[in-house]
C-alpha cells in the first residue's frame, strides 16, 4: 500500500476517523440529519460506522445477507466502539425491515439486477419512496440504466444522478 493513510482527526468526537471513499462519501452526504438508516448490502460497514461517529443517523441498520460481510461490519463499528449505535440484521434484502423502520434506505456496492430484485421482492420501498416517505440512495455496480429504466416504470421520481470517480472507476448514485 502506498501513500499515506486514510485516516483524519474529528476533533468533534476526539478520535481517529477513517475517511471515506469518494464513491461513499458522496452516498453519506445524502443522509439527512436525524434520519432513520438501513444500509442493505453493508458488507464492509463504512457507511454505518461514518454515521455513528458523526452522530448524524438517529437510528442506523446495517444489514447484510453474507454473515462474513456482517462480522467484518461489526468488526469495524467495535474499533471505533460503535456497536451499541448500529443494528446488525443478517438478512436477504429487506426482509428484516419495513417501512416503519426507516425513513432512509441505502442500497450501493450490488449489480443494478440485484437491486432491481430486492426493491421489487419488498415492493414497499418504491410506494414510499413515491409517497414521499422513503429517500432512497441506490448506486450499482452495474446495469445502472437497467435500474434507472426499472425505477421509471414503478413510477419513481429520479431527484438526482450523481456521477463521481473514485479509484479509477465511474460510479453513478442515483437518488430517488
Amino acid at each position: 500500500m502506498s501513500g499515506s493513510p486514510r485516516f483524519a482527526r474529528d476533533d468533534a468526537k476526539g478520535c481517529i476517523m477513517r475517511k471515506l471513499p469518494h464513491r461513499l462519501q458522496t452516498i453519506a452526504n445524502y443522509i439527512e440529519t436525524g434520519a432513520s438508516v438501513a444500509d442493505i448490502g453493508t458488507d464492509h460497514g463504512k457507511i454505518p460506522v461514518y454515521l455513528a461517529l458523526r452522530g448524524t443517523a438517529r437510528r442506523i441498520i446495517a444489514s447484510d445477507i453474507s454473515i462474513n460481510s456482517l462480522y467484518r461490519a461489526q468488526g469495524l463499528a467495535e474499533g471505533y466502539f460503535m456497536t451499541d449505535k448500529i443494528e446488525f440484521i443478517n438478512a436477504p434484502g429487506l426482509t428484516k425491515i419495513t417501512a416503519a423502520d426507516i425513513d432512509t434506505l441505502i442500497i450501493s456496492g450490488l449489480g443494478g439486477e440485484t437491486i432491481i430484485s430486492i426493491l421489487h421482492s419488498a415492493r414497499w420501498p418504491l410506494t414510499e419512496a413515491i409517497n414521499g416517505k422513503l429517500r432512497i440512495i441506490l448506486q450499482a455496480q452495474t446495469k445502472h440504466k437497467k435500474l434507472i429504466e426499472y425505477l421509471h416504470d414503478c413510477g419513481c421520481i429520479i431527484k438526482e444522478e450523481k456521477t463521481v470517480y473514485d479509484g479509477g472507476r465511474k460510479y453513478i448514485i442515483i437518488l430517488v
